[in-house]
């Protein structure tokens, strides 16, 4: 068997996602109580996409954001979907559940993975069942403080 060392930028790569993605749902909350929810939405991916623009720009030279007409079409197409679909509609549900519950709902979804490989008959691994299962009961252990509050069912449908 074959081991590797985990290199320090990696742990450091992953420590920033910890950090970052993970505070996303407490800062939505924060935010949907001043801002309407689709609004503060746009306002993330606006600041995020110029902060990305830049960043290649710098990196790469202004040549590097050049884009085809089928690349600028797909570019809306997704960021469409993510805004009005996916992201978006967890900002709309976090206006009527507590953050913690949230992130929970969210995490689920390696869950239905899961699920949806083993309804197709491709059986998962028991490691793999075993670690989705754990990182959900670690989720639910760090957001438990987090579910005092009013829930509203519509809220965790969006989510």
């Amino acid at each position: 068997m074959r081991t590797s060392k985990v290199s320090g930028s990696v742990w450091f790569a992953l420590t920033l996602v910890y950090v970052l993605w993970g505070s996303t749902y407490l800062a939505i909350r924060i935010v949907v109580q001043t801002m309407p929810p689709f609004l503060s939405a746009g306002a993330r991916f606006i600041t995020a996409g110029l902060l990305l623009a830049g960043v290649v720009a710098w990196r790469f030279g202004p040549s590097a954001l050049r884009v085809t007409r089928a690349q600028l079409g797909s570019a809306v197409l997704v960021g469409l979907l993510l805004i009005l679909g996916g992201n978006g509609l967890v900002v709309l549900g976090e206006t009527a559940v507590p953050s913690g519950l949230a992130a929970l709902l969210i995490a689920a979804v390696p869950v239905w993975l899961v699920v949806l490989r083993a309804a197709t008959g491709d059986r998962p691994p028991a490691r793999t069942v075993a670690g989705v299962l754990l990182g959900l009961a670690g989720l639910a252990v760090l957001t438990s403080p987090a579910f005092g509050g009013d829930v509203r069912l519509w809220g965790c449908c969006w989510c």
